[in-house]
């Protein structure tokens, strides 16, 4: 009887931790060289602020996108219109990796953007957009990353996760869907020293002159890496929204993982 109030007292508290954990830790696998992490989840964001995890850029929310069922934890849903989140100036550099898991309602009918980095002046673009196509595009030529896509389309209401790499030490580039490399490309990287200004979900929200590309959809768990992630990295980044243990053991893992 007294081992049986001793367990039950064990595996209480043994919830407690994780409970605790899931506000303390962060959702992406890979934290060395993390520049920013904007969860989404319901505990970190508001109608006004999604949070940095790591307290320095925290998101300001534009329009009223709602916190949704995400893949992890919570996301945010974006209607396509007038919903996005400005980050700031969040990268720096020249080698980074840019990480998020994306879920469009439909295909589009035009370019919409996932993640866009840049200031205000014009030039040293550099983004990710959703085409008609269902692939993935980086922006832009000459002045930015160059242009290069996905070979392969993601799918209408379903989530994928989506990874943009850039070394600039070799001036490469790559693209990965779902942990595995995508598609490749070479070069010049420019330097986002001067030039960040990250936003979700909407291009060129500062330069009026320029019609905006709203994304419409959810959108998940959003880091930026101020190095470059290797292959390996990429998968466990992505791995981790499945590596949940059986019914009935404790997953030591950042938020309630959803099924895709």
């Amino acid at each position: 009887m007294k081992f049986d109030l001793f367990l039950t007292l064990a595996c209480a508290m043994m919830m407690l931790f994780a409970s605790a954990y899931t506000h303390t830790a962060y959702a992406q696998s890979i934290e060395d060289g993390l520049g920013g992490h904007w969860t989404f989840d319901e505990a970190d964001t508001n109608a006004d602020v999604a949070k940095d995890a790591l307290g320095e850029n925290d998101g300001e929310i534009k329009g009223a996108p709602k916190i949704v069922e995400g893949i992890v934890g919570e996301a945010l849903s974006f209607n396509g219109e007038e919903d996005y989140v400005v980050m700031g100036p969040a990268t720096t550099g020249q080698n980074l990796t840019y990480a998020m898991w994306i879920k469009p309602v439909a295909l589009p009918d035009g370019p919409k953007v996932i993640i866009w980095d840049d200031d205000p002046q014009g030039g040293g673009d550099s983004w990710l957009e959703l085409l008609a196509d269902g692939t993935i595009q980086t922006q832009r030529n000459g002045d930015g990353f160059g242009v290069f896509k996905t070979t392969t389309a993601v799918e209408a209401g379903e989530w994928t996760h989506v990874t943009f790499v850039a070394d600039g030490d070799s001036d490469k580039k790559y693209l990965y869907l779902n942990g595995e490399l995508d598609a490749e490309a070479d070069g010049k990287i420019n330097s986002r020293d001067t030039r960040s200004h990250v936003v979700v979900a909407v291009g060129h929200d500062r330069n009026a002159f320029i019609k905006p590309f709203y994304f419409e959809g959810e959108i998940d768990d959003v880091a930026v890496y101020h190095r470059v992630l290797d292959k390996a990295e990429v998968k466990e980044n992505y791995q981790i929204a499945f590596d949940v243990e059986p019914a009935g053991k404790l997953a030591m893992t950042w938020g309630a993982i959803k099924a895709r």
